[in-house]
């Protein structure tokens, strides 16, 4: 059977973990968004695609290329450069060149994709099976004369191939491809999210002083500590009894906007709130109108946070660098701090869905054992044994 002192212990440590991945999550999605990380991946994946690229960038420089300022997908005269520069993507993202869109669908890819290698010169009722045949033949892209790498080249002649010339299901294995290496685009937008998630959990650490393991020591020590926090986590959780599904919503929520926005449209909400703007104002404006609301929902999302249930674990905690117990140039006690936030930002980075379902397990098994724990019934049972007195 769990001691019931030692089961508190990690439900306080573990609903410190919730609270500040709900507020590392919410701080991350706002630099996503003002940082255009979908956009950036999806453009390393149709360069990926499109460019033979088969070197890998290592995790830091992953998601360090995330902060630099997007190019126009690719060098000049290659197929990417080519692709992003085609109306039909240049006008889903912002009107600068340096702005791509955040979605594309896989009707939009194929489509660009075949209209690169057709040409320009296509008029209606034309045949563009022989222009794509000339464009595998000659390895280039008709349009822009753009050179296709040989990796590239062989599978799009192999799907060509396996199509038997049909031009329409030539367009189904382009898009085929185009989910499959969306799929593992998703993969590693996770990973460089959960990367960044580090660091902003190690910052926050440091700026809270949310060292676990001079928490661990502080719950270990103090009953009544661990009851005040664990009776907090439990109202938390009663009153947010579908968190896990609240923040995949919002992060639905976020994608949904990316791609209505990269199609051109908005969604209904967002039309609703739009209905002032002038006929003459572009999408972009829109966009940025939408996308600002989203930015003012998080900060205020990570506002209350702060105020409310950060707050009340802190002053329960004593956590903050004021309360921090190192004396000045006592090295061993900054290292020893050092370790716990980095402890924190490993916590951190595994996200909030992770722990709000670890604390709704540990309170499942907190609710199953008795009201009094074992070794409170045994301090009970030795307070009650007759003392004997000793004679002589």
């Amino acid at each position: 059977m769990f001691n019931s002192g030692v089961l508190d212990v990690v439900i306080g440590l573990v609903f410190i973990y919730l609270l500040y991945s709900l507020l590392a999550t919410i701080i991350q999605e706002i630099i996503s968004s003002l940082f255009s990380f979908r956009a950036k991946v999806l453009e390393r994946a149709v360069v990926r695609m499109l460019e033979d690229e088969t070197h890998r960038k290592s995790r830091i420089r992953g998601a360090l290329s995330l902060f630099k300022k997007s190019g126009h997908g690719g060098e000049k005269g290659t197929p990417s450069w080519e692709f992003y520069d085609h109306p039909l993507i240049k006008f889903l993202g912002e009107n600068k060149r340096s702005c791509k869109p955040s979605y594309i669908n896989r009707e939009t890819f194929s489509k660009v994709l075949l209209d690169l290698m057709r040409g320009d010169g296509v008029r209606p009722g034309d045949d563009i099976r022989p222009l794509v045949q000339k464009a595998l033949d000659e390895s280039r892209m008709i349009t822009g004369n753009a050179p296709i790498g040989p990796e590239t080249l062989r599978y799009l002649r192999s799907i060509w191939t396996d199509a038997q010339g049909d031009v329409e299901k030539f367009r189904e294995y382009l898009e085929n491809w185009f989910d499959e290496t969306m799929d593992r685009a998703s993969g590693w937008y996770k990973k460089n999210v959960q990367f960044i998630l580090f660091f902003i959990g190690l910052t926050m650490a440091v700026i809270f002083n949310v060292d676990t393991i001079r928490i661990v020591s502080k719950l270990e020590k103090d009953p009544k500590l661990r009851e005040q926090l664990v009776q907090q986590a439990d109202a938390f959780v009663k009153a947010n009894p579908d968190l896990d599904r609240q923040i995949l919503a919002q992060e639905q929520e976020l994608e949904a906007l990316n791609a209505q926005l990269g199609q051109g449209n908005l969604p209904p909400a967002a039309a609703d709130s739009l209905k002032n703007i002038a006929e003459g104002d572009s999408l972009t404006l829109a966009r940025y109108k939408q996308m600002e609301a989203l930015r003012d929902k998080l900060m205020v999302q990570a506002d209350s946070l702060i105020n409310n249930d950060i707050g009340k674990a802190n002053d329960i905690l004593g956590l903050g660098l004021n309360n921090l117990d190192c004396a000045r140039w006592d090295w061993g006690c900054f290292f020893k701090s050092l370790l716990g936030w980095i402890i924190t930002a490993l916590a951190l980075s595994l996200g909030a869905p992770f722990w709000f379902d670890m604390l709704n397990k540990l309170m499942k098994v907190r609710s199953s054992i008795p009201s009094g724990s074992q070794d409170e019934k045994q301090k009970q049972q030795a307070s009650q044994t007759p003392k004997v007195k000793r004679v002589g």
